[in-house]
């Protein structure tokens, strides 16, 4: 199996940053180690959503500077590893990516699995759980995770601009919806385009309601945040939704 460098899985920004946000941005990069030849996909498939969060890390990067949040990106493709779901689950590592079957993740043996889940997951969530260890000390951390989606899946149009979704208190999500539908005229909805019904708020479980702190996951679609004015304006966005509801 090809090596990857586990001390450089989790990349922190504004380590220092004195927020109450603490911004995971899990699905931030589309790189993939030249030893696993693309997993058998062209450069033009993993550019797409199936590859990486579009838009997502330059917009939790600007996000992060503008609360002054410390930022953990995750530096490898969530198509060798995707850090919001546990080793037990099937969609760690997917096999089919919005129909795109991806030769490189079939027929791996537990072995392998075990392996990637070594050199990404734990180190990841290791590197996290130490900077809030850290940060707990001084600051009560609030968690927010940033992704992307795609406004069509599966020849299906999504209808929405924002969507906040939570783990297992629905209550910050609800107020944070809420100022959205007040302060603008985008489409800002609760649990959508997923919920945790889809197995997708395992980071928001895993730091934020084990440790009961307040978490919620947002989705942006990329379509919106495709080049740097759209990722600045959304990041300004959320920026004010969040401090309105600290």
């Amino acid at each position: 199996m090809p090596d990857i460098n586990n001390s450089k899985v989790a990349k922190v920004i504004n380590e220092h940053g004195d927020s109450n946000f603490f911004i995971i941005c899990e699905h931030a990069s589309k790189h993939i180690p030249d030893g696993y030849k693309n997993l058998g996909l062209t450069s033009e498939q993993i550019e797409q959503h199936i590859g990486w969060d579009i838009g997502a890390e330059q917009l939790a990067r600007y996000l992060a500077e503008i609360l002054n949040a410390p930022l953990v990106l995750q530096t490898q493709s969530r198509l060798l590893y995707d850090c919001n779901r546990p080793p037990s689950a099937e969609s760690s590592i997917v096999q089919v990516s919005d129909n795109t079957e991806i030769p490189g993740n079939l027929n791996l043996s537990d072995a392998e699995k075990k392996a990637r889940a070594d050199e990404i997951y734990y180190p990841f969530h290791r590197r996290v759980s130490q900077l809030l260890d850290k940060r707990a000390e001084k600051i009560r951390n609030i968690i927010v995770t940033i992704h992307s989606f795609n406004p069509i899946l599966k020849g299906v149009r999504r209808q929405l601009d924002i969507g906040f979704i939570n783990a297992e208190d629905p209550s910050w999500a609800e107020k944070l919806v809420a100022s959205g539908q007040q302060y603008t005229e985008l489409s800002i909805k609760q649990n959508q385009p997923y919920s945790a019904a889809d197995g997708v708020t395992h980071t928001l479980e895993l730091h934020g309601s084990a440790r009961h702190l307040e978490n919620v996951m947002i989705e942006v679609n990329n379509s919106l945040i495709s080049d740097a004015a759209g990722q600045r304006k959304f990041a300004n966005i959320l920026a004010g939704l969040l401090r309105e509801n600290l």
